[in-house]
């Protein structure tokens, strides 16, 4: 019995692997990159791979959002995540450069008009240039500016820079879950930000 038991196994194995391979080559990494095991491998690799230094603040899955100041596009000073407690907050990191972030734009603008959740872009470029798109494009949700620096991506938990980059806070200002890449449909953004 332990033969036969051993044979199905390894077919089994033999058959996974043979799926994948075949995904990867047809798909690539992207049907991988959108499951939570594989957003969960792919931050794990970045954030191995920039090297973050030890007792460096940052944002982490089920840890508390830590407490920082950007500035919106006025120069007005916003506490976060204090200023968006009360309801869960998806926080986007994105760029005037960045082509899948503003491919990513309208599916934030939807989910910012559903109500469901606060929606608050967090620009990683230039203050200038960021204003003069805000002024042609004007998004549904508030902007805030970040310095494209290492420290202000490790704090929202992204210190290898990757963009666009997601975090779903909850109404406690608690980290619930990150998506490194762009969403590749508004559906796969609603559910993504869903809480069990």
């Amino acid at each position: 019995m332990k033969p036969r038991f051993a044979t199905i196994v390894s077919a089994a194995a033999i058959f996974a692997s043979a799926l994948l391979f075949v995904t990867l080559v047809t798909q690539g990494f992207a049907p991988l990159w959108r499951t939570s095991i594989g957003q969960h491998m792919l931050n794990r690799w970045l954030q191995f791979r920039a090297h973050v230094p030890e007792g460096a603040v940052m944002a982490r899955t089920g840890e508390p959002l830590p407490n920082m100041e950007l500035p919106d596009l006025q120069g007005a000073r916003i506490p976060m995540p204090s200023a968006y407690l009360g309801k869960p907050v998806v926080i986007n990191l994105w760029a005037t450069w960045c082509g899948p972030c503003l491919r990513e734009m309208p599916m934030l603008e939807s989910l910012a008009a559903t109500g469901s959740a606060r929606v608050v872009g967090v620009a990683w470029d230039e203050a200038d240039d960021v204003r003069a798109f805000v002024q042609r494009q004007p998004p549904g949700y508030p902007v805030l500016l970040a310095e494209p620096t290492k420290a202000n991506a490790t704090l929202l938990g992204n210190p290898s820079g990757v963009l666009p980059y997601t975090l779903l806070v909850d109404a406690g200002g608690r980290v619930v879950r990150q998506h490194v890449g762009q969403f590749q449909s508004a559906e796969e953004l609603a559910n993504w930000t869903k809480l069990e």
